[in-house]
C-alpha cells in the first residue's frame, strides 16, 4: 500500500531516529512506554489490548496490565491456531486471570472458506497482494519483481486478504461491542520495513480515521514500538513473563499453522519438522496444497530466469512430498 502523501515522511531522518531509539538501554524504553501508556489512560475511557499470544504483545500486555491490572483484554482465535498458541493462552489466561474476550471469524469466513475464494497465503503480503492484484485485474505491470511476473503469468492463486477475515474483521466486532476507543498492541518497529515506515510516518500513537466504518475511527498506541527483540526477551527474563513453546521450537513468530507468507525463510520447513502430520494434511488433502505444489512445479521450470533468485526460492522447491 503506497505512503499517504499527508502524512509520509522522510525515510533517511527516521531511520536515524530509530536507530537511536533502539541504542537506548531497556529501563529507560521501560520508562517510556509507561509514560506513554499513562497519556493513553488519561486520554481515553475504555482502552483494550489486543493480545496474539505472541511475546512481543504479551509484553504490551504486562505493561498495560502494570497500570490496568483488569484492562480488557481481545485475543483472536483464527480456528487454525498452533496447538502450542491454544495452549498458552489458556494458560497464560487463567494464570494472570486475565479479563479476556475471545474473537473468532465469522460463519463461513473460515481459512478453509476465504482461501478458494480469494486465494492463498503465500510468498508474502506485498508478493501476494501484488500477484493476486494483477490476475484479477489482468494488468501485470512492468514495476512488479521477476517472481510475481511468473507467479501472474501462471495465474497462481494466491492473496493476503485472509487476515482481514480472520484476524482484523473479528477483533473489530469484539472492539466495538466493548466500545474501545483505543486498542494497545505489540508492534515492533524493528520487525520488518514496513513497520518501520508505520512508526516513521505516524509514531506509536495515532488515529486511523477510517477504522470500522468510513467517518468512525479508533486511536492505535504501540507501546513497545522503539523495543528490540533483545529487549523482549531480556524484559520476559526479568518479569518471568511465560511464552509459547513455538518458539523454542525456531518460529519466529506465533500464527496461524497453514499460513505460507513465509515460505522463502522457511515457514513451512518449520512446520514439516514440528506438526509432521500437519504439514502432510496441508500438502496433500487440500486446495492450498494443490497451488503450492502449482508453485513449485512453476517456479522449477522458470529456474533459468529465477537464477538470481534460488537461494530464496530453494525452500519452496524442497516441500515437494515425493520425499515422504
Amino acid at each position: 500500500m503506497p505512503r499517504p502523501a499527508l502524512i509520509r515522511k522522510d525515510m533517511g531522518q527516521g531511520w536515524k531516529e530509530l536507530y537511536k531509539f533502539w541504542e537506548w538501554s531497556l529501563d529507560r524504553k521501560v520508562e517510556y512506554s509507561h509514560e506513554l501508556l499513562d497519556s493513553v489512560f488519561e486520554n481515553h475511557k475504555q482502552p483494550v489490548v489486543c493480545w496474539s499470544g505472541g511475546k512481543d504483545s504479551a509484553v504490551a500486555l504486562h505493561l498495560a496490565r502494570q497500570r490496568r491490572p483488569d484492562i480488557p483484554v481481545i485475543y483472536v482465535d483464527s480456528g487454525v491456531e498452533f496447538p502450542e498458541t491454544v495452549e498458552f493462552v489458556n494458560f497464560l489466561a487463567d494464570s494472570w486471570n486475565l479479563n479476556i474476550t475471545i474473537a473468532k471469524p465469522k460463519e463461513g469466513e473460515g481459512f478453509w472458506d476465504i482461501g478458494p475464494k480469494y486465494g492463498w497465503p503465500i510468498f508474502g503480503k506485498n508478493i501476494a497482494s501484488n500477484v493476486e492484484r494483477a490476475v484479477r485485474t489482468g494488468n501485470i505491470r512492468p514495476q512488479m519483481s521477476l517472481l510475481e511476473r511468473v507467479l501472474a503469468e501462471k495465474k497462481m492463486h494466491i492473496s493476503a486478504r485472509c487476515s482481514e477475515f480472520l484476524q482484523e474483521n473479528p477483533s473489530k466486532e469484539v472492539e466495538k461491542l466493548l466500545q474501545a476507543d483505543v486498542k494497545i498492541i505489540g508492534l515492533r518497529s524493528a520487525e520488518s520495513r514496513a513497520r518501520a515506515r508505520l512508526w516513521v510516518d505516524y509514531g506509536d500513537y495515532y488515529f486511523v480515521k477510517r477504522y470500522f466504518r468510513r467517518h468512525e475511527g479508533m486511536w492505535k498506541v504501540n507501546p513497545i514500538a522503539i523495543w528490540t527483540e533483545k529487549d523482549i526477551w531480556k524484559y520476559h527474563q526479568i518479569h518471568e513473563i511465560p511464552y509459547c513453546k513455538l518458539y523454542d521450537k525456531g518460529y519466529p513468530r506465533n500464527g496461524c499453522w497453514p499460513c505460507a507468507m513465509g515460505v522463502r525463510s522457511g515457514q513451512l520447513q518449520r512446520l514439516r519438522a514440528n506438526h509432521p502430520e500437519l504439514f502432510k494434511y496441508l500438502i496433500l488433502q487440500t486446495e492450498m496444497g494443490k497451488e503450492l505444489l502449482k508453485a513449485t512445479v512453476v517456479l522449477s521450470q522458470s529456474i533459468g530466469t529465477l537464477s538470481s533468485q534460488l537461494k530464496d526460492l530453494k525452500p519452496l522447491l524442497e516441500i515437494y512430498p515425493g520425499s515422504f
